[in-house]
C-alpha cells in the first residue's frame, strides 16, 4: 500500500493468495480499527516530547462517497502538528456512524444520550496531558465550539484554540460575543492567505486571495447557554480574538474569524501567535485529501462497514507519510549529512545521478525537489512548493529504479555474457 497508495487492493496485492490474506485481515471481526494504528499513535505521542508546543489539530470527515447498508460513517482524528506546520503523526483516531435523531425526542432525552458533538471532548480526554515542558493545544473549527470541549481541555491541563460558531452571552450576560469584540479598539492588521473554497460538487465558491485583516482581542467570560445549563460545567473565561477583512474586493465577501483560546493575550504579537496556531488547522484538511484522493479510500469495493474502517486505519498512516514527504521537500536543510540519516545510500546515489550532482553533495532539499520534478513539478521561479502528489509520484519512480539496481546487482558477475 505504501508503494502504490493510489491502486486498488487487487493491484496492490499482486497475487491471489496475498489478496485473500488482505481481505481476511480487513474483515476480521476480532480486530478493532483503532488497534491497527495504536503503535503509530504511541510513536507520535513520543515524538511530541521535547517540543515546547504541540498543536492537537482535531477534525472529522464523512465519507460521502461510501455508504454501507444505507449508513454513513464518520472519521474523527487528532493530528500532532508543530506550530510551523510540520506533521508528526496521528494522536487519536475514532470511527462512528451518523446519529439519526429520533422523532419526537425531548431535550432531556437528547442530553442523556451520546451525541456527535461529544467526540471533541472525548478526544481530549483520550489524549490526556503531556509531560512538561510540552504544552498541548487543541485546535479545532466551529464544530468544537462547546463549553464541554473547552472544560475538557482545562481539566487535561491542555490549551485550546477554536473558531467560534455561537454568538454567546459574555460577561454575566452583559453583551453578546460579536458585539463586544466589535466594540474593542483595533490593535493592528495582518495579512493572511485565504484558500480556494469549493462546494460539495467541487465548484469554486470563493477564490483564494491574500486578505488584509484587522485584529481585535479581549478577555471575556463565556456564559452557559440559558436553556441548557445541565449539559455544561459552568462559565469559562477565555481570550477572544476577532479578525475581519478590510479593503475587501468588490466581488467578494469579507473574511471573518472569531477565535476563542485558553491562552492569555496582551499584544498584537501574542494575538498573531494564536492566529498562527489556528492556521495550522489546514494541515488536517490536506491530510484528509491525501487519504481520500491520494489513497483512494472512497473508491474501495469493501462491502462491510467495519472492513472499510480497518482499511481507513491502515491508509491513514500512509496518508501521514504522503504529507511528511511534502514537508521534507519544503525544509530549508542544506547539510548533505542530514540526508544520509534519512535516506539509504543507494537512493541518494540514484537521485544524485538524476539531479546531475555528486552523491556526497546532494542536500535534503535537492533530493526531495528531484523527486517532485519526476512527479511533474516544474520548479520555476514563481511556482509554489511541490505538493504531495508530485513528490509521491517521484518517490514511486525512484523506488522502481532502486529495485532495478538491486536486481541487477543480484546477478553473478559475467552471467549476462554469451559465447
Amino acid at each position: 500500500m505504501v508503494r502504490h497508495p493510489d491502486r486498488s487492493l487487487p493491484k496492490q496485492a499482486g497475487k491471489w493468495a496475498e489478496l485473500k490474506g488482505a481481505y481476511r485481515f480487513l474483515n476480521n471481526p476480532r480486530i478493532e480499527p483503532a488497534q491497527i494504528s495504536s503503535r503509530h499513535r504511541e510513536l507520535t505521542a513520543r515524538a511530541c516530547l521535547g517540543h515546547r508546543v504541540v498543536l492537537c489539530v482535531q477534525d472529522d470527515s464523512d465519507l460521502s462517497g461510501v455508504k454501507i447498508e444505507g449508513d454513513e460513517f464518520v472519521m474523527h482524528h487528532t493530528l500532532a502538528v508543530l506550530p510551523g506546520g510540520e506533521l508528526l503523526g496521528i494522536l487519536q483516531q475514532r470511527f462512528f456512524q451518523r446519529v439519526q435523531t429520533p422523532a419526537g425526542e425531548t431535550r432531556k432525552q437528547r442530553a442523556g444520550r451520546w451525541r456527535e458533538s461529544d467526540v471533541w471532548q472525548e478526544a481530549v480526554e483520550e489524549i490526556g496531558a503531556s509531560p512538561a515542558p510540552t504544552r498541548l493545544i487543541h485546535v479545532a473549527d466551529r464544530g468544537a465550539d462547546n463549553l464541554r470541549f473547552m472544560h475538557a481541555c482545562v481539566a487535561s491541563n491542555a490549551g485550546f484554540v477554536v473558531r467560534a460558531h455561537h454568538d454567546r452571552r459574555v460577561n454575566a450576560a452583559a453583551a453578546k460575543l460579536w458585539d463586544h469584540l466589535e466594540a474593542q479598539p483595533g490593535v493592528g492588521t495582518t495579512m493572511a492567505q485565504i484558500g480556494t473554497q469549493r462546494n460539495g460538487k467541487g465548484r469554486i465558491v470563493r477564490r483564494g486571495r491574500e486578505a488584509k485583516l484587522e485584529v481585535r482581542f479581549a478577555r471575556v467570560r463565556l456564559e452557559e447557554p440559558w436553556n441548557r445549563h445541565e449539559e455544561h460545567d459552568g462559565p469559562l473565561e477565555v481570550t477572544a480574538i476577532y479578525l475581519r477583512e478590510i479593503d475587501t474586493p468588490a466581488d467578494a465577501e469579507p473574511v471573518e474569524w472569531m477565535l476563542l483560546s485558553s491562552e492569555p493575550v496582551s499584544s498584537l504579537e501574542e494575538a498573531l501567535v494564536i492566529v498562527g496556531y489556528y492556521q495550522c488547522r489546514w494541515v488536517i484538511e490536506e491530510w484528509h485529501r491525501a487519504l481520500k484522493e491520494g489513497c483512494r479510500l472512497e473508491s474501495s469495493q469493501l462491502e462491510d462497514a467495519r472492513g472499510l474502517m480497518r482499511l481507513a486505519a491502515v491508509l491513514s498512516i500512509v496518508a501521514v507519510r504522503l504529507i511528511q514527504l511534502r514537508d521534507f521537500a519544503d525544509q530549508q536543510v542544506e547539510e548533505p549529512e542530514t540526508l544520509k540519516r534519512l535516506v539509504p545510500t543507494l537512493w541518494i546515489q540514484i537521485a544524485a545521478a538524476l539531479a546531475r550532482r555528486a552523491a556526497e553533495e546532494l542536500t535534503p532539499k535537492e533530493f526531495w525537489q528531484t523527486l517532485a520534478r519526476r512527479g511533474g513539478w516544474l520548479g520555476r521561479k514563481g511556482d509554489s512548493r511541490p505538493g504531495w502528489k508530485a513528490i509521491w509520484t517521484g518517490w514511486h519512480d525512484l523506488q522502481q529504479m532502486v529495485e532495478g539496481a538491486e536486481l541487477a546487482a543480484s546477478f553473478p558477475p559475467h552471467s549476462h555474457k554469451c559465447g
